[in-house]
């Protein structure tokens, strides 16, 4: 499985908080089509407020002839806060959504801040509260948290349902590592199944691994093309990078960042680093939305793909 190299046409950022607003980053955009023949979609992502809490929003966009149109933006919180000391009290980032009997459920990683390290994160589950925008937590605790034989956190779930079963990739922690005398997260992509998409079983085999320095593969966002499975990643030795990989099962993925088509813009938002892609068809074409420099807090921008060649 060789894959095709990409070329993908960035169209400019789309969105960013201003200066004046009480929020800043948007961060981990998830983007579900709620009209193709319209162009029409919704994209759900992270807001930070002034004490540094991530909570989930979302806007209504539009994108007709590549040209991208804010509809509404929501901005405020679509869930509530968890109680001080849960695995969610300190930020909510949703990764992940899949219709169930037409009921959207939304996948995300909470965050809860550490003293030894910075924070750990576990990964929980919400669907549509039924009145409104808001969500409502099918759990007061995390979905898949850390276990006897995988002893670090999880986080960035991004899950499929094919048939009757369930499938996630997301980031798999391992041993924390110093860099420049501060602890720094490390991470690879982990896999895991499920009939029901709330009781998981993992593989310790990682679905994509390290290669050359970076320490942290996370943030999958997974498409399957007939036979084959495709994910786009962020990546990190110094900064943050977007990679590719492919996959025939599912399980086991063959990295193929050299063919992903898309990077840094010298002198523009996304100078310093892209991360956190979405990758989703829209009106016969094939988009990525993604974050820049500083963990998106200039905001995300669109791109489409424009060639595949071998």
């Amino acid at each position: 499985m060789g894959g095709k190299k990409m070329k993908w046409k960035k169209l400019g950022r789309v969105y960013c908080p201003s200066e004046e607003d009480p929020y800043t980053h948007a961060m981990f955009p998830v983007v579900e089509v709620s009209d193709n023949e319209r162009g029409r979609v919704r994209i759900y992502y992270t807001h930070r407020d002034k004490t540094n809490y991530g909570f989930p929003t979302y806007m209504d966009a539009s994108i007709v002839d590549d040209k991208f149109s804010i509809l509404y933006n929501h901005h405020e919180p679509i869930i509530e806060k968890a109680a001080l000391g849960n695995f969610d009290d300190s930020g909510v980032n949703v990764t992940s959504i899949v219709k169930i009997n037409g009921r959207k459920r939304f996948y995300y990683y909470g965050w809860n801040l550490g003293v030894t390290v910075p924070f750990r994160n576990s990964i929980g589950v919400a669907e549509e509260a039924g009145d409104g925008d808001m969500l409502k937590r099918l759990y007061a605790g995390p979905m898949m948290d850390r276990l006897k034989e995988f002893p670090n956190l999880c986080a960035t779930p991004c899950v499929l349902k094919e048939g009757d079963a369930f499938k996630m990739w997301f980031a798999s922690g391992e041993p924390w590592q110093f860099i420049d005398g501060k602890p720094a997260v490390a991470c690879h992509i982990g896999y895991a199944e499920s009939e029901n998409g709330l009781d998981w079983k993992r593989e310790k085999v990682p679905a994509v691994g390290h290669q050359g320095a970076d320490h942290v593969v996370s943030t999958p966002c997974v498409l399957k093309d007939g036979d084959v499975y495709k994910m786009w990643y962020s990546y990190r030795g110094l900064k943050y990078r977007i990679g590719y990989a492919e996959s025939a099962d599912g399980r086991t993925f063959k990295r193929l960042d050299e063919k992903v088509g898309i990077g840094v813009s010298p002198g523009e938002w996304d100078s310093d680093m892209v991360c956190y892609p979405c990758v989703f068809d829209l009106q016969g074409k094939r988009y990525m939305i993604y974050c820049g420099n500083e963990y998106g807090k200039t905001g995300f921008g669109l791109a489409v793909l424009v060639e595949e060649s071998t």
